[in-house]
């Protein structure tokens, strides 16, 4: 017993007289994640008073620093021949290749320099607030990664693994939504670039983060100390993604480097979980004055 093999191709959406505009299912879902993730962070900035502008400005700052990172990490950490093959342009191809790790890494420096630097405010408290939406785009960030399987596991008995050697076919195309999917051998199955049942650690990573995704709705409902939701998502996602990370294949063209043993993420989940824990300590937890979570602004309250 498994999940059947799908994947997702890109999509040709036919504009009358423009041609086909192509919907890879990875951006797109990435898409959604950002703009949802996004719409969360705003409402709560709403709730707190804050300025809607150093939000989304902010925002979208630290994730383009997070996708530059991500592809430098991908080509020095993971791929490092790439480098030798192509050279600077393995570094200039921004477009192929995203490393979580560096991603975060990214995320990290591009909101410092943001609110540091380019508009200087109290960093914790806006930076917490975009984390606050960050696991609810993640999640669909990985059901992107899922549907194209990005991240290919082990061979497992496990029965929520993906038998990569049965499913989708020309005759089970989401009823004809996407009638192409390559690559099919002549019997109509995929071409065995990976084969038996294997972990989907994208489709598995998403499913974790829905107890995540809850618990910060939950937690929510009140204002926090600036940099609980940083501190909390560090703590919480670093080690599901550093076990994730043994699940990854060792047998398949496409593998992650392992240095010592371990994949650079896994490294950077130390360091993450560190920081996380370094973070939730060093909160003012005895001096922390709530907002009202009501719109007012910072250190006042709405008029009766």
């Amino acid at each position: 017993m498994a999940i059947p093999y799908f994947e997702l191709p890109v999509y040709q959406l036919a504009l009358p007289g423009l041609g086909n505009l192509p919907l890879d299912p990875w951006a797109t879902l990435v898409c959604i994640g950002f703009v949802l993730g996004l719409e969360l962070a705003r409402a709560r900035a709403i709730k707190l008073g804050l300025d809607v502008r150093d939000i989304v400005d902010g925002a979208v700052f630290t994730v383009g620093m997070g996708f530059l990172f991500g592809h430098i990490v991908t080509v020095v950490g993971y791929y490092p021949e790439r480098l030798t093959e192509e050279g600077i342009w393995a570094i200039l191809k921004v477009w192929e290749g995203f490393s979580s790790i560096g991603g975060f890494l990214g995320a990290v420096i591009g909101s410092t320099l943001f609110y540091g630097y380019i508009r200087p405010r109290d960093y914790w408290r806006h930076a917490d607030v975009i984390t606050f939406g960050f696991p609810f785009g993640w999640f669909f960030g990985r059901l992107g990664c899922g549907t194209v399987h990005d991240h290919v596991g082990k061979v497992t008995t496990f029965p929520l693994a993906m038998d990569f050697d049965h499913g989708y076919g020309p005759n089970n195309d989401f009823g004809g939504l996407f009638p192409s999917v390559p690559p099919l051998d002549a019997l109509g199955d995929p071409v065995k670039w990976a084969n038996g049942v294997r972990f989907e650690l994208g489709l598995s990573e998403a499913a974790l983060l829905i107890p995540l995704c809850i618990a910060f709705i939950m937690l929510g409902r009140k204002d926090r100390p600036p940099g609980f939701f940083l501190g909390l998502f560090a703590v919480c996602y670093a080690p599901v993604r550093f076990g994730l990370d043994f699940l990854r294949n060792t047998d398949l063209q496409h593998q992650d480097a392992r240095w010592l043993g371990l994949t650079p993420a896994q490294y950077g989940m130390i360091l993450m979980l560190l920081g996380g824990f370094a973070i939730l300590y060093t909160r003012d937890w005895k001096g922390f004055a709530p907002h009202p979570m009501d719109g007012s602004a910072p250190g006042s309250t709405k008029p009766a």
